[in-house]
């Protein structure tokens, strides 16, 4: 598809850059430490409040962290020299002293006419308790802390919530609570399901991030029995069906305050996928969606996401008329490459006027077609050994690919019961060579997507399940047995991703982790023996692509393209959403 009115951005970041800058809290920031907040049951947490010199009220940005309020850049749980030596560099990063782990700068907001109130979660560092393992109960701590931020006498009452990652994460449980003087939120990089979004990718058990989030979130509290703190990680690895009860995501609907949410292509694994549904899903009439490609703590401290952070509390919890209402409700950024990247505004998500197009596996051609080949094939991989399939569709012209990819796979296990399946969507350059893009935690090797399954957890899920979008149903057990050929429908990261004329789309299917994902690790994979992968004939064995059309209507007054009365759903007819479905050769 021809592109229009397209241009490509480079970023200055360099390669492997790696540069943390701290600067001093300007002196007439009043700093108080420790303050009391007194729960609802009648624990105190402990807070920090940064606000500005005077008897004038201000707006409260709050957070609720279980990483410490006063721990600085050298106790944070992630060490960002640590990461550079093994390859991930967080760029240019520049922070105030007083900036707890991916909590709001008070450095940056105070002077821009705001209070700032950090707090310790209950039982962690200096907040009294007990720590509380579900969400919903911590966010219900966090709803407290809003709503004394809001009666304290240096504050207009109106109250907003700021931060990154797990601190956005309690965001989106902390505004289902509904505390009343919560009046705008910021979830920048947050997990909506933990479950499925981090600890449980398609049934299969996440083995390495989901273990240091537990281990940091954990490392300040004060656990009722070092015993459970010691064996939850393997429970969550162990029993990861019984666990989803504990992290189920948050009624999203019902959430109707403001939202301005910030999604990375590059965070695939933990976070990605979690902050495009929660804001596909969000009920608030006022709801806006902030992407990139790139570094994500670069992006969040930078100038870019600070203003349009900034602008956006300022409307709301400020009442200033800034025109903010007017920005058109998705920024969009697409990946050319590692540093380039091109930028518009859309009207919503996933982008209207989007074609889904089915492209069929071609085991004779190794290639992807529009075409469903007529004759039956199939090739068998040994996962063990490190085998792949790899499948290729070259474009005729300009091409970009954004919104919800998903893979249809007829699969049968050689004398096993189960199987694990993992796939990879990349870029290939015309002269060959592969394209690589920023991933978790500023790893520069990065593919498009990802996407997993366990093939006994095959099952849909028909509520969060779309035509274009499968979603497995982690209740339902389906193990194969001998001789049985299923159809496996693999849901696809999101992303968005420019493919020039002449360049091409590889599908790698195999049976392990992609080195491209250094980070997000499942090490007890129940592979053995063969995967036998069906194409053709009886077998629709196809990756069905999100392809943005090349020329869209657009709202005169705005410029942007208007929603098309249907999204083109086409439906990849999911055989598997409400019962087994197989072939028995």
């Amino acid at each position: 598809m021809g592109s229009w009115k397209r241009v490509s951005t480079q970023d200055p970041t360099p390669l492997a850059h790696h540069c943390v800058r701290l600067y001093s809290l300007p002196s007439d920031i009043i700093v108080e430490r420790d303050v009391p907040i007194r729960m609802a049951d009648g624990t105190t947490l402990r807070a920090n409040v940064f606000r500005p010199e005077g008897a004038e009220r201000y707006p409260v940005l709050v957070c609720a962290t279980p990483y410490g309020k006063d721990a600085g850049v050298d106790d944070y749980p992630v060490s960002f020299g640590e990461l550079a030596q093994s390859g991930n560099f967080v760029g240019e990063l520049e922070l105030s002293d007083h900036t707890a782990f991916e909590a709001p700068d008070p450095g940056y907001w105070v002077p821009r006419g705001y209070a700032v109130v950090v707090a310790d979660l209950r039982g962690c560092f200096a907040s009294e308790g007990r720590p509380r393992l579900l969400l919903g109960r911590i966010a219900a701590d966090a709803a407290d802390v809003v709503e004394w931020a809001a009666e304290q006498p240096w504050s207009t009452g109106k109250v907003g919530m700021a931060g990154a990652s797990h601190l956005a994460t309690l965001q989106w449980y902390t505004a289902a609570q509904h505390p009343p003087h919560l009046a705008a939120f910021s979830p920048w990089d947050g997990i909506t399901d933990p479950f499925r979004d981090t600890l449980s990718h398609g049934g299969i058990p996440e083995t390495h991030f989901s273990s240091f989030w537990w281990r940091a979130t954990q490392r300040g509290s004060r656990s009722p029995s070092t015993s459970i703190r010691r064996i939850s990680p393997w429970l969550w690895r162990r029993f990861p069906d019984r666990c989803r009860h504990v992290v189920g995501p948050p009624p999203f609907a019902d959430i109707t305050v403001p939202a301005l949410v910030g999604a990375s292509w590059s965070d695939q694994g933990p976070r990605t996928r979690g902050s495009i549904t929660g804001f596909s899903q969000l009920g608030s009439p006022d709801k806006w969606l902030y992407t990139h490609g790139r570094k994500s703590w670069q992006m969040f401290y930078g100038v870019e996401a600070l203003d349009i952070q900034r602008r956006f509390f300022d409307r709301f919890l400020k009442g200033e008329d800034n025109g903010f209402d007017e920005t058109p409700r998705v920024r969009l950024e697409t990946r050319h490459d590692l540093r380039t990247y091109s930028e518009r505004h859309e009207s919503q998500w996933p982008i209207p006027d989007t074609r889904y197009v089915p492209l069929h596996l071609d085991h004779a051609s190794g290639g992807l077609h529009s075409e469903m080949p007529a004759e039956e094939a199939s090739v068998r991989m040994f996962p063990v050994a490190g085998d792949e399939l790899v499948f290729t569709t070259t474009f005729d012209e300009d091409t970009e690919v954004t919104g919800h990819a998903a893979l249809r796979l007829w699969v049968e296990a050689k004398d096993a019961k189960d199987m694990d399946l993992f796939v990879a969507l990349k870029k290939i350059d015309p002269a060959g060579d592969e394209v690589r893009f920023e991933g978790h935690d500023g790893f520069e090797e990065a593919v498009v997507a990802h996407g997993w399954i366990r093939v006994s957890r095959r099952a849909l899920d028909p509520e969060a399940s779309t035509a274009y979008r499968p979603v497995t149903d982690p209740a339902a057990y389906w193990p194969l047995s001998a001789g049985q050929i299923v159809p496996v429908d693999i849901e696809i990261m999101p992303h968005s991703t420019f493919f020039e004329a002449g360049s091409s789309l590889a599908l790698v299917i195999t049976g392990h982790d992609f080195d491209t994902l250094p980070d997000i690790r499942h090490n007890d994979t129940i592979n053995q023996g063969f995967h036998i992968v069906h194409a053709g004939g009886r077998f629709d064995s196809h990756l069905l692509l999100p392809v943005v059309a090349a020329e869209v209507s657009t709202d005169d007054a705005t410029g942007v393209p208007a929603a098309s009365a249907s999204l083109h759903d086409l439906p990849i007819a999911w055989g598997a959403l409400f019962g087994r479905q197989y072939v028995r050769l």
